[in-house]
C-alpha cells in the first residue's frame, strides 16, 4: 500500500519523468494485487489548479478523478473526522499547511508510504517517505 501526493497523481498518469524512479517502482509494485491511495486532498487540489490554470485537463476535474479512481487498485481516501483530528494533533514538528497535515495524518492512519517530493513532507520524521 502507497500513498500519493497529488503531484506524485498527476505526474504517474500523464508519464512525467519527474515522478522519481522509486515512486515508480512503489506504485507498479501495488499495481498488480496492492493499493494505491489518493487522499481527498488531492480532489481539492487537482478541482483547484484546474480552475486557477496551473493544471491543464482534456476534461471536467470530476471526471479526470472518477477515471482515475475507475483504475484497479485506487482507492480515495475521504477526509472524516478521525483524519480531521489525526491532521490537527500531528506530532511536531507537523508541516504547516493543512494539506500536508491531512497527507502525513493519512500516511500515519494506514501505515504507509508517502509518495511526494514535498521538501517539508520529507523533513516530516513521523512518516515513511518514499522518493
Amino acid at each position: 500500500m502507497v500513498l500519493l501526493d497529488t503531484p506524485s497523481l498527476i505526474w504517474w498518469i500523464n508519464h512525467q519523468p519527474e515522478l522519481s524512479p522509486r515512486a515508480l517502482g512503489a506504485i507498479e509494485a501495488e499495481r498488480p494485487d496492492g493499493t494505491i491511495l489518493l487522499s481527498a486532498v488531492a480532489a481539492w487540489e487537482v478541482a483547484h489548479w484546474a480552475t486557477q490554470n496551473r493544471l491543464a485537463l482534456r476534461m471536467d476535474p470530476a471526471a479526470w478523478l472518477a477515471h482515475i479512481t475507475a483504475l484497479p487498485n485506487v482507492r480515495l481516501v475521504p477526509i472524516d473526522q478521525t483524519l480531521a483530528i489525526q491532521a490537527a494533533q500531528l506530532p511536531e514538528p507537523a508541516p504547516q499547511s493543512l494539506a500536508l497535515r491531512l497527507l502525513a495524518a493519512t500516511a500515519r492512519q494506514f501505515g504507509c508510504p508517502l509518495l511526494t517530493a514535498s521538501p517539508a513532507l520529507q523533513a516530516y520524521p513521523h512518516i515513511k517517505i518514499l522518493w
